[in-house]
């Protein structure tokens, strides 16, 4: 941990002599992986935070990386819009969770292992909802860890968790193509898209299947693939 987090009778306060705050999503609120209790925030341990010094000097953005929902009590909360995070690739809005010295980053350094918290992450990252600015190879370690943390084990090798986040992270010009499939080294120029969308990038036939009729109808006209197929030629005609 950082020199400024300092574990202390089961619980991590903030040991600096400035500021640090977490840059939650505000679509965690929406999305009920985030709650205000009192005092307290419950929230899925995936976000980005920032020290700042005695002066007001940025030490960098960094990922808090707990994927599973931690507590903590910041000393105050306020709220940005349109705000875009380093590494990120459009603006958003979010809930800032300050804390000054002494207050508590995490409550508790046991955390209880629940498998709900496994289904909260995998309703998040499924539908595209992880924060933009995790590297696309670094992804996997989030899901692992989620379920380490919760004594959960998908019994399944990891390549197929590879092969899921291959098919929700597209190429951000063109999203009909997987991102590993587009010509750049940057880790961070993907656009992840909810599990239900994917069918309509893949194939006419496949598009038919998406959950919403009319635009299962529509992608499946419109989608291009190799050959038109008879589903294709019924609707049209």
């Amino acid at each position: 941990m950082p020199g400024y987090f300092k574990e202390l009778d089961g619980k991590v306060i903030y040991s600096g002599d400035g500021e640090l705050i977490y840059y939650v999503p505000e679509k965690y609120f929406d999305l009920k992986v985030a709650t205000i209790i009192g005092e307290y925030v419950e929230v899925m341990g995936v976000f980005s935070y920032c020290n700042f010094t005695k002066s007001g000097k940025s030490e960098g953005l960094k990922p808090f990386k707990c994927p599973t929902m931690i507590k903590c009590m910041p000393t105050s909360i306020d709220k940005v819009n349109n705000y875009t995070l380093e590494g990120s690739k459009e603006p958003k809005s979010y809930r800032l969770l300050h804390f000054t010295e002494g207050a508590e980053l995490l409550c508790s350094t046991s955390i209880p292992k629940d498998v709900s918290n496994v289904e909260k992450f995998v309703n998040l990252w499924t539908k595209g909802n992880l924060p933009d600015n995790i590297p696309y190879n670094e992804i996997h370690e989030y899901i692992l860890m989620n379920a380490d943390l919760n004594g959960f084990n998908y019994k399944v090798s990891n390549q197929i968790v590879g092969l899921v986040i291959s098919e929700l992270c597209r190429d951000p010009s063109n999203l009909s193509r997987p991102f590993r499939l587009g010509n750049t080294d940057d880790m961070l120029n993907y656009k992840a898209i909810p599990i239900t969308k994917v069918p309509k990038y893949t194939s006419p036939y496949t598009a038919i299947t998406s959950e919403n009729p009319d635009e299962a109808i529509a992608a499946a006209i419109t989608t291009s693939g190799t050959g038109q197929s008879p589903l294709e030629k019924v609707i049209m005609n």
